[in-house]
């Protein structure tokens, strides 16, 4: 696994796949939840054989999603279509079927407690299927599919040794750490457990292969310094190559800055091994610049998943949103027209409302897409908004919401990916001075426009804030 900061893009579902070849100059890794792996194997399989085999320097990684079989496990069941039962999902019950015991318990609609792992034999066992199946997925599914035909001039024998058809690195099973549990204590000690046989059974069994222990916390943990203490105790030490993290419902845009410098207090613990924020926005972009290196990459999903709820409530479709640049946030048509409207870059008294090349492409965004749906007519901003809509019932009523075409998802789509791609370039290439100056310019310019009563800009100045804190506390320390 090279040292360099590494953008994570997850992947998700097999209808997003041709996306992910247009943009796979975009991203390093492919992140993907091991019940999307389980359930489409082949489809992954291909897509890694095809777009990554000749790519070494790219590759995949697996989320075993373990905690999900921790609580809430009605969300792990759909409506069926036929009979109108609840049922556990399809993708989950493959899933069931590779970790077995003791997740196997939630077909009887029990969760896992912390005394299913007491055994050791139990916990042994059940972080090898775990692993197994992370570092097998994509081997075991060339063999079955006889996919192996798109490397046929490599030795069948010396197949299953290719580091391209494995993981960058394995994630030892985990679970969820809220302090208002009565078995946290409980559960970050089996978290650590499992890390350390993880650990022992990679060089025993996967080839030595990276392993990272997964961090999932509640977002209250971050304003309690003795929670982030003992965390950073927990596993400062352990054996492993690094972490992935992942804050609860953690908008960086919303957060607060207790929150933020909780956050910024956990990694800087941890900062001894190799740290990916598994869902993160700008704010954890400037956390990998070289300056600050309290993070090495950053994961989201395509177009939106910067942040992500453990126990998501709700579904429907997502919204496509407009990625607004300067201010490092996605948002509806409505008020990126007007902002854009305020600072001049639309003028609806002037035929096509004006040029982009007036002020658009050199102060708002000069990306492909941008380049190749406004051309040189402002008017042809309009392909960015959702004009479709969808109905659904709720406390016996009919709302309607929004919903993109084919078209305007792609363009959001493609603009929010290499938005992504123009930042990490920048805070890569940048002095962190001149990014956080660009922060306090567009702070100034955005926040006299008041009339978005609900559009804060006030987040912009806390991320300033907060970093500088962060780059004198090194110089002093």
């Amino acid at each position: 696994m090279k040292d360099t900061v590494l953008h994570m893009l997850r992947y998700g579902t097999v209808a997003e796949t041709k996306h992910f070849e247009n943009a796979i100059s975009s991203y390093d890794y492919l992140c993907i939840n091991a019940n999307n792996a389980a359930h489409v194997s082949y489809a992954i399989s291909k897509f890694v054989i095809e777009k990554f085999f000749s790519k070494p320097e790219k590759g995949f990684i697996i989320d075993p999603l373990t905690y999900a079989f921790q609580d809430n496990i009605n969300l792990l069941k759909s409506k069926s279509i036929t009979s109108g039962e609840m049922k556990i999902k399809k993708s989950i019950e493959k899933l069931i079927d590779i970790y077995d015991y003791p997740i196997n318990k939630v077909r009887k609609d029990t969760p896992i407690f912390t005394s299913d792992f007491s055994s050791d034999q139990i916990l042994n066992e059940f972080c090898m299927r775990v692993l197994k199946f992370q570092y097998n997925i994509v081997y075991d599914s060339i063999k079955s599919n006889e996919l192996d035909k798109y490397i046929e001039y490599v030795m069948s024998d010396e197949i299953f040794n290719l580091p391209q058809l494995h993981p960058k690195f394995l994630i030892a099973p985990y679970f969820y750490l809220d302090p208002q549990d009565p078995n946290y204590i409980e559960w970050l000690s089996i978290n650590i457990k499992f890390i350390e046989v993880a650990y022992r059974q990679s060089k025993q069994l996967f080839n030595g292969i990276d392993i990272f222990g997964q961090i999932v916390i509640n977002k209250n943990v971050l304003k309690n310094p003795g929670c982030i203490k003992k965390i950073i105790d927990a596993y400062k030490n352990i054996n492993c190559k690094g972490f992935t993290i992942w804050v609860d419902d953690l908008i960086e845009q919303e957060a607060t800055i207790d929150e933020l410098n909780g956050f910024v207090n956990l990694l800087k613990g941890l900062r001894t091994k190799t740290i990916f924020n598994m869902y993160g926005g700008y704010f954890s972009v400037l956390l990998t610049h070289k300056d600050i290196s309290l993070l090495n990459g950053v994961s989201h999903g395509m177009e939106y998943g910067e942040s992500r709820k453990v126990y998501p409530v709700g579904g429907g479709i997502p919204v496509s949103k407009y990625y607004y640049l300067p201010i490092h946030q996605r948002l509806d048509f409505t008020k990126a027209f007007y902002l854009l409207k305020y600072v001049n870059a639309i003028d609806t008294s002037k035929e096509n409302w004006g040029d982009p090349r007036t002020y658009y492409y050199g102060n708002i965004c000069r990306c492909s897409q941008c380049k190749k749906i406004l051309k040189s007519e402002m008017s042809n901003f309009v392909e960015f908004e959702s004009k479709e809509f969808y109905e659904i019932k709720r406390n016996n009523q009919i709302q309607r919401r929004k919903k993109a075409s084919s078209n305007t998802k792609e363009n959001c789509l493609y603009h929010y990916l290499l938005c992504k791609k123009m930042e990490f370039y920048r805070v890569h290439s940048k002095p962190l001075d001149e990014l956080l100056n660009d922060l306090n310019i567009n702070y100034d310019i955005y926040s006299k426009y008041v009339e978005l009563q609900d559009l804060e800009f006030n987040y912009l100045d806390k991320w300033v804030n907060i970093l500088r804190k962060v780059i004198g506390d090194d110089k002093s320390c």
